[in-house]
């Protein structure tokens, strides 16, 4: 999926136009950003890109370029002009694009190291909209960036590509998907979560644990294995039955608040709903092998992972 990538992209590029206090051009990166974060489908099946609301010829151009590169020349030209690490400093939990502003228009902070540096001397509770809470709440998010670094979904998706291919190796491996906050299209991911289906999970753990660049073995399990590989990113797999693959991804591609939205949907309906089925209560099973039969028998279209947010589109899904 594209959409991410191109979001996240177009997001930076508005961010660094503002820093070259650009005053048009970020509010149209912005709106392109927006009209495909409202899409109801990939970026890359819409053939004339310019039929999307807020979106011209020449970024539509631009957008063609991520689409087949996976990046743009256009943002790279622009990240060295203004030298702000936009990326990782908007990692920063409380940090945004309007403060990463004011930190670099004042103190000429252009990364963590210059924003580290700023916070020791107690520069940033001299500026307006900051303050000595401030400065600790920016500290504190630093210390967990670093503990629990997330990645930007660009730098992730050629690294899901590579699993899926190295998982579709194995012999014993008859389906395999990607979940979590990747499936979702988060613009920044923590970890990865694969789901495979297998009659034969200690052939596909062992595979899984000769994947190449493993730093550590985290956990190690018949259905279930955690590693994190060098470049610190976690990835958790599981191994689950045929009949039980659709619940199970439904249930790891979350996002939380959905799930438990479903979840008493099924119990009003006199059902229950978990990683493993949709049954009655008296335990008979319901559906469970896709996601699609799970949201039909509680009475619901498809559901698209980017949309589920539980912010009313169980309610729009209704038949």
């Amino acid at each position: 999926m594209k959409n991410p990538t191109v979001i996240q992209i177009l997001e930076n590029i508005a961010d660094l136009l503002e820093l070259q206090e650009d005053k048009f051009r970020p509010r149209a990166y912005r709106n392109a950003a927006r009209s495909i974060e409202n899409l109801d489908k990939d970026v890359t099946e819409i053939e004339d890109l310019q039929s999307i609301s807020g979106i011209g010829e020449h970024i539509a151009a631009k957008i063609e370029e991520i689409i087949k590169t996976g990046k743009l020349k256009y943002y790279e030209k622009l990240k060295k002009e203004v030298k702000v690490d936009i990326e990782n400093l908007k990692a920063i939990p409380f940090l945004g694009p309007k403060k990463i502003k004011i930190l670099y228009k004042e103190l000429g902070i252009k990364n963590i190291k210059d924003l580290q540096k700023a916070i020791k001397k107690k520069k940033l509770r001299e500026l307006s909209g900051f303050g000595e809470k401030t400065e600790q709440t920016l500290l504190e998010g630093i210390e967990h960036q670093k503990v629990s670094r997330r990645f930007p979904y660009s730098e992730v998706e050629p690294i899901v590509a590579k699993v899926l291919k190295y998982l579709n190796k194995c012999v014993a491996v008859k389906t395999v998907d990607v979940a979590g906050s990747f499936r979702r299209g988060k613009l920044t991911i923590g970890d990865l979560d694969f789901l495979v289906v297998s009659t034969k999970p200690k052939d596909v753990m062992k595979h899984f644990l000769k994947l190449p660049r493993i730093k550590k073995v985290l956990n190690q399990g018949v259905t279930k294995s955690s590693i994190r590989l060098t470049n610190n990113l976690q990835i958790d797999l599981r191994v689950v039955k045929q009949k039980e693959y659709g619940a199970a991804l439904l249930y790891f591609t979350g996002d939380k608040n959905h799930n438990v939205a479903l979840r008493k949907l099924a119990l009003r309906k006199g059902m229950t709903l978990n990683e493993y089925s949709l049954s009655k209560k008296n335990g008979t099973w319901v559906a469970g092998k896709t996601e699609k039969e799970i949201y039909k028998k509680l009475g619901l279209k498809f559901i698209l992972a980017t949309k589920r947010l539980n912010h009313g589109e169980i309610q729009a899904a209704k038949l």
